[in-house]
């Protein structure tokens, strides 16, 4: 009768989760964070009832989850692993009631399962080498009560400039934006959300200075530039920019060398 089920950091002999696990068929909640598992038990798919589920797990190896997510329907927050296996391939779309989802791999899912999750309120998106863009912008279109939204690419990947395949401007609702991908340089002001209040920018790269873009954004209300955000020597913060800023987060920017702010910025 057992409902809710943390083993966070718990670690498994042989990395194996009991295929037990699946005879608790009224949980509503289980986590799995940072747990030493390797191997899910496919009997996962008794636990139809489920509301919660993090298997964001701590391992160092690929972790193979076996395709029995697409029956719990009744999930409104999944954790996927961050490193899964090649024969990992999830049918998620069946998800509909979802609302908070980490960790979704386009290595590992088809783009087109986002399109009926259109209660999607936070969404965390791993992009691979073979990720259609198109089909993905086109899958994002539909998830327009998204508040969260972060984008990751696999680090072999990282030498790839994609972030002018996506046009943002049409989340009207999206508060929050993470990106963690390659790029020259940030994309036109136009290309965001028009009510973002929060930006994270890291491991971009960017040779030129996206204060410019960036102040122009007049709800943001807090900024984030880490680990190699920019790469560029150079910062201008200008008059009259980022007229509700609270807070500005730069760190891990070696190459900065001279930050100008401007009276009235």
């Amino acid at each position: 009768l057992l409902r809710v089920l943390d083993l966070s950091w718990v670690k498994f002999e042989g990395g194996k989760l009991p295929s037990s696990i699946g005879e608790l068929i009224h949980l509503r909640y289980l986590r799995l964070a940072d747990a030493g598992v390797s191997h899910l038990p496919s009997t996962m798919r008794n636990l139809k009832l489920l509301l919660y589920l993090n298997l964001d797990v701590h391992n160092e190896d690929l972790i193979h989850v076996p395709n029995v997510l697409k029956e719990m329907l009744e999930l409104r927050y999944l954790s996927l692993p961050l490193k899964m296996d090649d024969k990992t391939k999830l049918e998620l779309g069946d998800l509909v009631n979802l609302e908070y989802l980490f960790g979704f791999s386009t290595q590992h899912t088809s783009a087109t399962d986002l399109l009926r999750m259109t209660k999607l309120r936070h969404l965390t998106v791993s992009l691979s080498e073979r990720c259609n863009y198109e089909t993905l912008s086109s899958s994002l279109r539909e998830l327009r009560n998204l508040e969260t939204l972060y984008f990751f690419y696999s680090p072999e990947i990282f030498i790839v400039d994609h972030v002018g395949e996506f046009v943002l401007d049409h989340f009207i609702h999206l508060k929050e934006l993470g990106l963690a991908v390659r790029m020259s340089k940030i994309p036109d002001q136009h290309q965001f959300p028009p009510h973002l209040t929060h930006i994270h920018l890291l491991f971009c790269r960017m040779e030129e200075d996206p204060m410019p873009i960036l102040e122009k954004l007049l709800h943001l209300k807090s900024v984030e530039l880490t680990d190699e955000a920019f790469v560029g020597s150079r910062m201008v913060c200008s008059k009259g920019g980022f007229p509700q800023l609270c807070a500005l987060d730069i760190s891990e920017e070696s190459e900065l060398e001279e930050w100008i702010v401007e009276e009235g910025s």
